[in-house]
């Protein structure tokens, strides 16, 4: 999973906009085996999708990232501003059991 995980957030990286990277979920407990990893790709403000190489497009469609990566990758601009991030990190710390689980923010390639 980490070896998905490191090429999912290299092909972001390679789009020369990513600026934060938050995981959560069982791929940052001590879970022995994760079933997929969850992910926020916090790019530029100016990011599109439609402009960045071919390669880079398959993290940024949600089915086949979830195919090729098992992870569920969700993105935001970094307009979203730290107040709505902050809510949607709340939002996701809480698990479907209503248990507070952690979040990890990595450093960009």
């Amino acid at each position: 999973m980490f070896g998905r995980l490191q090429a999912l957030v290299e092909l972001a990286a390679k789009t020369g906009e990513l600026r934060r990277v938050f995981i959560w979920g069982s791929f940052v407990t001590t879970k022995p085996e994760p079933k997929d990893i969850d992910v926020l790709l916090i790019m530029d403000e100016g990011f599109e999708v439609d402009q960045i190489a071919r390669p880079s497009r398959v993290v940024f469609d949600s089915v086949r990232a979830k195919l090729l990566f098992e992870s569920d990758v969700f993105w935001a601009r970094a307009t979203i501003g730290e107040e709505v991030l902050r809510l949607w990190l709340d939002t996701y710390q809480v698990s479907r059991a209503f248990r507070k689980r952690g979040i990890v923010e990595l450093e960009p390639l």
